[in-house]
């Protein structure tokens, strides 16, 4: 198999396999959110209230799957939409009281997955598979530039 096929066949295996991993991390936890729904509310928690449409540009995600992921932590009572004062049009989302009491729990529970599944990699070996995953999206970028 030519490199390029195998590196990206094991991109994807990995991106599915860490979705799995942290459903399951999180189920251990008791905690009831997907892996996307944590990594929203992760963001929340880390930055503060934002828009929606904020939220979709961090997370390289498109306005309509955001308002999915909003919609069902809304559902849970661990946000609310508040209409922006400057613009009517935009939401911004903010933690709850609920939210900020399953912070801790739901950080610890995310850094000791984090932690086994980094076991017996080194830190430089870690630096150096970021600065590639790094360059490979920054030319993804560019070559989806160079397209439109």
């Amino acid at each position: 198999m030519l490199l390029s096929k195998e590196i990206a066949v094991y991109l994807n295996l990995a991106g599915c396999k860490l979705k799995q991993y942290t459903a399951s991390m999180l189920r251990q936890g008791n905690i009831q959110l997907t892996p996307e729904q944590f990594l929203l509310i992760d963001l929340l928690w880390n930055q503060g209230a934002m828009s929606q449409q904020q939220l979709a540009d961090i997370l390289h995600k498109d306005k309509n799957s955001v308002t999915k992921l909003v919609d069902a932590l809304e559902r849970k009572e661990l946000v609310s939409r508040e209409r922006s004062t400057s613009d009517r049009r935009s939401n911004i989302i903010t933690l709850t009281e609920k939210a900020e009491q399953l912070k801790e729990k739901a950080k610890e529970q995310g850094i000791s997955a984090l932690d086994k599944m980094l076991d017996g990699i080194s830190e430089e070996e870690l630096r150096q598979f970021l600065n590639t995953l790094n360059k490979m999206s920054k030319n993804m970028e560019n070559a989806n530039k160079s397209q439109e």
